[in-house]
């Protein structure tokens, strides 16, 4: 429990009184309490529904940029049988949005296969080498990345020249030039009316996995 001597100078914004007393009857400390306030949770009606979340304060799938193209091609690869691959990253975000959208796509029937970047050989994002892998020996036809892509010009082009579009969900900083990918799902796009932009990885794949299912 911290102290009620907190230093509030360690936050920009000193919790009210009044607050701090709604915070102390949720068995929140000052520390907490600080931090929440200066999230923009600073009354009763906020400190409930974030300490209370449930199913229906999530925002619809689909107000993310490119979510319905997203959805559709996937649906169209598990219909026709096609073989997916879900390419990830070696990170904990980029291993936990690989298993959520595992998850989604096994439950929907899908034919896939994961693939986890090593972090030495493969570096981060997209590859080359594996696209041309994966796409001349094992016979994808769909591609979706998750918690990594933006960047990834020229593995997707290749992949999208051989007839093999490319799904990108990822929350990195959007370069100048996006590559050209059949479909782009991230929180920051300019074209997109999502209301929160601070997805992680994970998040954003869970968004998809939420509009597939």
């Amino acid at each position: 429990m911290i102290s009620s001597k907190f230093d509030w100078k360690q936050v920009d914004q000193a919790p009210s009184e009044p607050f701090l007393e709604l915070a102390k009857k949720e068995n929140l400390d000052n520390l907490a309490a600080g931090i929440l306030y200066e999230r923009g949770i600073d009354d009763q009606a906020k400190l409930h529904d974030f300490l209370s979340a449930d199913l229906s304060q999530l925002h619809d799938p689909y107000l993310l940029h490119d979510m319905d193209k997203a959805v559709e091609r996937i649906r169209s690869a598990i219909e026709a049988g096609q073989q997916i691959l879900i390419y990830g990253d070696y990170d904990a975000d980029g291993m936990t949005s690989s298993s959520i959208m595992q998850e989604a796509l096994e439950m929907l029937g899908a034919e896939y296969q994961v693939y986890l970047p090593n972090r030495f050989t493969d570096g981060y994002g997209p590859n080359l080498s594996v696209y041309k892998y994966f796409i001349e020996q094992q016979e994808i036809s769909l591609i979706v990345t998750v918690d990594n892509g933006v960047a990834g010009h020229e593995a997707i082009a290749y992949a999208q020249e051989q007839g093999i579009d490319v799904v990108v969900t990822d929350h990195h900083s959007l370069p100048d030039n996006l590559p050209d990918a059949y479909a782009i799902v991230h929180p920051e796009h300019p074209e997109g009316d999502y209301p929160f932009k601070y997805l992680a990885g994970c998040g954003v794949a869970f968004k998809l996995a939420s509009a597939l299912l």
